[in-house]
């Protein structure tokens, strides 16, 4: 059984919340509420990974430096 990973992807989502306002409060008040989505293929096509790491905006810059570094 084959397990190696083959690919991966990494997409920068973003949701514009700050147009609005919604989700801001005291702490964040200009947020843009965004996440770095992953996928893992490996090398048999019934197994994959999918992962989301969410933040407030600049916090998936860092997290998809390190994703793709």
């Amino acid at each position: 059984m084959d397990l190696s990973i083959i690919s991966l992807t990494v997409q920068d989502i973003r949701f514009p919340t700050s147009l609005s306002g919604d989700g801001s409060d005291a702490m964040h008040t200009d947020p843009d509420y965004s996440c770095a989505y992953v996928i893992l293929k490996t090398a048999r096509n019934d197994l994959e990974g999918h992962g989301l790491t969410f933040t407030i905006g600049k916090g998936t810059n860092v997290g998809m430096y390190c994703l793709c570094g």
